[in-house]
Protein backbone atom coordinates (compact mmCIF):
# COMPACT_ATOMS: atom_id res chain seq x y z
CA UNK A 1 0.00 0.00 0.00
CA UNK A 2 1.31 3.41 -0.95
CA UNK A 3 2.14 5.80 1.86
CA UNK A 4 0.02 8.45 0.17
CA UNK A 5 -3.01 6.15 0.22
CA UNK A 6 -2.27 5.40 3.87
CA UNK A 7 -2.16 9.15 4.57
CA UNK A 8 -5.56 9.63 2.99
CA UNK A 9 -7.09 6.61 4.76
CA UNK A 10 -5.81 7.70 8.17
CA UNK A 11 -7.08 11.28 7.76
CA UNK A 12 -10.38 10.43 6.07
CA UNK A 13 -12.23 9.94 9.40
CA UNK A 14 -11.02 13.35 10.63
CA UNK A 15 -12.21 14.98 7.41
CA UNK A 16 -15.57 13.20 7.66
CA UNK A 17 -15.99 14.27 11.28
CA UNK A 18 -15.19 17.89 10.37
CA UNK A 19 -17.70 17.91 7.50
CA UNK A 20 -20.44 16.15 9.50
CA UNK A 21 -19.86 18.48 12.46
CA UNK A 22 -20.18 21.57 10.25
CA UNK A 23 -23.43 20.32 8.69
CA UNK A 24 -24.93 19.23 12.02
CA UNK A 25 -24.01 22.57 13.64
CA UNK A 26 -25.78 24.37 10.81
CA UNK A 27 -28.85 22.13 11.05
CA UNK A 28 -29.14 22.68 14.81
CA UNK A 29 -28.82 26.44 14.43
CA UNK A 30 -25.49 26.79 16.23
CA UNK A 31 -23.82 28.08 13.07
CA UNK A 32 -24.81 30.47 10.30
CA UNK A 33 -25.08 29.31 6.72
CA UNK A 34 -22.06 31.38 5.67
CA UNK A 35 -19.87 29.96 8.42
CA UNK A 36 -21.01 26.43 7.52
CA UNK A 37 -20.05 26.97 3.88
CA UNK A 38 -16.63 28.31 4.91
CA UNK A 39 -16.00 25.31 7.15
CA UNK A 40 -17.16 22.87 4.47
CA UNK A 41 -14.81 24.50 1.96
CA UNK A 42 -12.01 24.33 4.52
CA UNK A 43 -12.40 20.59 5.16
CA UNK A 44 -12.97 19.77 1.48
CA UNK A 45 -9.88 21.76 0.47
CA UNK A 46 -7.79 19.85 3.02
CA UNK A 47 -9.10 16.58 1.58
CA UNK A 48 -8.34 17.66 -1.98
CA UNK A 49 -4.90 18.81 -0.87
CA UNK A 50 -4.19 15.41 0.65
CA UNK A 51 -5.32 13.69 -2.55
CA UNK A 52 -3.12 15.92 -4.71
CA UNK A 53 -0.05 15.47 -2.53
CA UNK A 54 1.43 12.58 -4.53
CA UNK A 55 0.89 14.13 -8.01
CA UNK A 56 2.38 17.42 -6.82
CA UNK A 57 5.40 15.62 -5.38
CA UNK A 58 5.88 13.61 -8.59
CA UNK A 59 5.65 16.82 -10.68
CA UNK A 60 8.27 18.50 -8.50
CA UNK A 61 10.60 15.51 -8.88
CA UNK A 62 10.02 15.37 -12.65
CA UNK A 63 11.05 19.00 -13.16
CA UNK A 64 13.93 18.78 -10.64
CA UNK A 65 12.31 21.34 -8.34
CA UNK A 66 12.90 19.28 -5.21
CA UNK A 67 15.42 16.79 -4.04
CA UNK A 68 13.62 15.66 -0.89
CA UNK A 69 12.88 12.08 0.04
CA UNK A 70 9.39 10.67 -0.53
CA UNK A 71 6.81 10.70 2.23
CA UNK A 72 7.89 8.78 5.33
CA UNK A 73 5.77 7.31 8.12
CA UNK A 74 6.94 10.13 10.38
CA UNK A 75 5.59 12.65 7.84
CA UNK A 76 2.25 10.82 7.83
CA UNK A 77 2.07 11.02 11.62
CA UNK A 78 2.96 14.72 11.57
CA UNK A 79 0.34 15.53 8.94
CA UNK A 80 -2.28 13.56 10.85
CA UNK A 81 -1.43 15.37 14.08
CA UNK A 82 -1.60 18.71 12.28
CA UNK A 83 -5.05 17.90 10.94
CA UNK A 84 -6.18 16.71 14.37
CA UNK A 85 -4.89 19.96 15.93
CA UNK A 86 -6.84 21.98 13.36
CA UNK A 87 -9.96 20.03 14.30
CA UNK A 88 -9.39 20.66 18.02
CA UNK A 89 -8.76 24.38 17.43
CA UNK A 90 -12.00 24.62 15.45
CA UNK A 91 -14.00 22.86 18.18
CA UNK A 92 -12.42 25.02 20.91
CA UNK A 93 -13.20 28.18 18.99
CA UNK A 94 -16.84 27.13 18.57
CA UNK A 95 -17.12 26.33 22.28
CA UNK A 96 -15.60 29.65 23.30
CA UNK A 97 -17.95 31.51 20.95
CA UNK A 98 -20.98 29.65 22.31
CA UNK A 99 -19.94 30.32 25.93
CA UNK A 100 -19.34 33.99 25.13
CA UNK A 101 -22.89 34.27 23.79
CA UNK A 102 -24.28 32.58 26.92
CA UNK A 103 -22.37 34.94 29.21
CA UNK A 104 -23.63 37.94 27.24
CA UNK A 105 -27.23 36.73 27.54
CA UNK A 106 -26.81 36.09 31.26
CA UNK A 107 -25.32 39.52 31.78
CA UNK A 108 -28.19 41.08 29.88
CA UNK A 109 -30.73 39.16 31.98
CA UNK A 110 -29.02 40.24 35.21
CA UNK A 111 -29.02 43.87 34.14
CA UNK A 112 -32.71 43.73 33.21
CA UNK A 113 -33.68 42.02 36.49
CA UNK A 114 -31.65 44.52 38.54
CA UNK A 115 -33.30 47.39 36.70
CA UNK A 116 -36.75 45.96 37.40
CA UNK A 117 -35.89 45.56 41.10
CA UNK A 118 -34.85 49.18 41.18
CA UNK A 119 -38.19 50.22 39.72
CA UNK A 120 -40.05 48.05 42.21
CA UNK A 121 -38.22 49.61 45.18
CA UNK A 122 -38.96 53.14 43.96
CA UNK A 123 -42.71 52.51 43.88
Amino acid sequence: MSKYVLLILINLPLLAIGIIDAVSSYKTGRMSRRRCIVQLLFWISIGVGLMLLEPIYNTLIQYNLTNSAPLSLFDIVLLTLLLFCLFLIKKSNETITRLNRKISRLHESIVISEEQRGWDKEK
